[in-house]
Formats: C-alpha cells, structure tokens, sequence
C-alpha cells in the first residue's frame, strides 16, 4: 500500500499563528499545533521562528514521517510574491516586514523544508476551490468579508496572483463614486471594504439608531463602539425592522461588488466567506437578489453564489491547497 502524502497548511496572523498537518489528497487535517503566538511586531525573525515551531508541533502530534511532507504552504497577510516567497508588505505588522524572504527563512528552520506563500484571502478562495465549497469547479471568485474585505480569484485552476502577487484585491474595487474615508486607514468611501466592511456595517447602524428610531439595538445602554456586525445580523434574523435595512444596504453593496466579479471573470462558482457572511440569509438574499439584477443573465445563470464552508480553516487549507498545487507541477 502506498504510503499517504501529506502537506503542512499554515495560518499567519497578528496574534497568533496556527499550523496543521493536511492529508494531500482528501484534504483530511490529521494534526494540529497549539495556537503559536506569531510576535508578529517583535519583527520577522521572531515570527519565523514561531511559524517553525507551529510547524514542529503539529508534525509531532500527527507523528508523521517528514519524508511524506511535501511542504509547507502559508496564508500570511499583505502583499505576498508568491515566486520568490517574499512578503513586499504586510500593512498589520511593522514597516520593517517589507521584501521579507519568509519562506527562505522558514525553510531554513524546517530541515530546509519547501515552503510556499501566498495571501490570506487569496489562499482562502484557493482552500475553497481544492477542499471546500468550489469542489469540481475550475472557475471561482471569492470575497472574504470582515475588518476588511479580501479576495480570490481561480480560473482555469489556477491562482490569480498578477504580476508579483499583487491580484485579487477585490475589496479595493469601486462601487460608487469615491473619496477619501473619515475613518482614515486603506478603505475608500466608495470601495467595496469602505461600505461593506465591519465598521461600516456597525456606522450605518449607529447613525439609524442616534436617530431615534424603535430598535432592538437600542434596547438597554447603547454603546455605538459595541455594536457588531452580528449584533446587527442577528437582530435581523428576528425580524428588526432597522438591522434588516442594514443588513439589505450591505447586501447590495456587495451583490455589486459580486456583479461587477461575474461580468470580468465568468465564474462556475461564487464564495462568500469570513465573519460576516455567517449573518446568512438576511445578507445572501439581497446579495443575489443584486448581483442578479446587476450581472449579464447569461453569465449569471451559470454562477452558483454559495457561503464558504472552510471557516477557520480557510487558511491552512488554503496553504494546503498551495503545496499540493505546486508539488504537481
């Protein structure tokens, strides 16, 4: 019998960093490390030496033989050029992670391991497309929707990272006329992330309920700067008159942003993940309900727009799913 294969997933955030031991051809995780903390703002060689021990531990407690290891595969924020495993830069992080060479670093710390990178969201839409909703597709697109909005794109099974891993930043697009955002930051008023992201789901709503109007979530002490996106979702699922106009505003603007995606890239399947997408039906129907208005019918008719199923994971399967593309090249 021939012995499994395997492939290491890693997820690298600001807090902490998470690795998993990943059956390359079920997408089965068989191991996982603890939650590592990354150090992220204590520099690059700090993280690398806790991504290597994220990595250590979960081979460990797989008790996998390193030799079925294909490589190391890692979803790590910001402007990743995927070719020469660089991280150009991560805008969460210092300003002294610009043209990191992480996977070498990695690497080296790993028996001279093959490491891969990729970004976060990028790598969630390529997770999805491998192990999780876009199973048997060749064409996705995906929105990630949370702090911010990210993205990717598939065609023809293949990653679009562009000229030096820059593509698929599907939040950055234009929705409406734009200007500089009060709230400062990358968002643009006008850009997907500026009207659709966390804070300014939780702005819209604030702004109605200073307004007076009868609310659930103005029952009690209400504190603006503790209304959250699933507060507002889960009024909504009650019925609240005022969170579903939120939640119906949000949904529009992202089925534009979905329209505007089908139109260029003529996608089998579309992917809405993170944190915000788990509002469900209060914020997929007027997504559809948009996207299908806005989109070119015969391009939509051949677009399922589904939730993500990875959750969580989408970063380490997305790392998975970058090691067992690459390995078969």
């Amino acid at each position: 019998m021939a012995k499994k294969q395997y492939v290491i997933g890693v997820d690298l955030g600001g807090t902490n960093v998470r690795a998993a031991v990943v059956e390359e051809a079920t997408g089965k995780i068989a191991a996982r490390s603890a939650n590592v903390p990354s150090r992220a703002l204590d520099g690059a060689e700090f993280t690398a030496q806790q991504i290597a021990e994220a990595v250590k531990q979960a081979i460990s407690n797989g008790e996998v033989d390193a030799d079925n290891v294909l490589g190391i595969g890692m979803a790590v924020p910001g402007h990743i050029h995927p070719k020469e495993g660089e991280v150009l830069w991560a805008p969460n992080f210092k300003d002294q992670w610009r043209g990191v060479p992480l996977a070498k670093m990695v690497s080296e710390l790993t028996d001279d391991s093959k490491v891969y990178l990729g970004n976060d969201a990028n790598l969630a839409a390529f997770g999805e497309y491998q192990y999780g909703a876009g199973r048997g597709s060749r064409h996705l697109v995906m929105f990630t929707l949370g702090t911010g909005i990210g993205g990717g794109i598939i065609i023809d099974g293949n990653l679009l990272t562009g000229s030096d891993g820059g593509a698929g930043e599907l939040g950055h697009i234009f929705i409406a006329g734009g200007c500089a955002d009060a709230r400062g930051g990358l968002a643009m008023f006008g850009t997907l992330e500026g009207m659709a992201q966390r804070d300014a789901i939780t702005e819209r709503a604030a702004r109605k309920v200073a307004a007076g109007r009868k609310t659930l979530l103005a029952e009690g002490v209400f504190d603006r700067h503790l209304l959250t996106p699933k507060a507002v979702g889960d009024a909504a699922a009650k019925g609240d008159p005022l969170a579903l106009e939120v939640m119906e505003e949000t949904g529009y603007y992202i089925g534009l942003g979905v329209a505007s995606c089908i139109n260029i890239f003529n996608p089998e399947v579309f992917v809405i993940g993170g944190g915000i997408a788990q509002a469900g039906k209060v914020l997929f129907d007027p997504i559809i309900r948009t996207a299908q208005a806005n989109a070119i019918s015969t391009l939509y008719a051949r677009c399922r727009i589904v939730e993500a199923e990875l959750g969580d994971n989408a970063g380490i399967m997305g790392g998975a799913a970058l090691v067992s593309h690459e390995a078969g090249k």
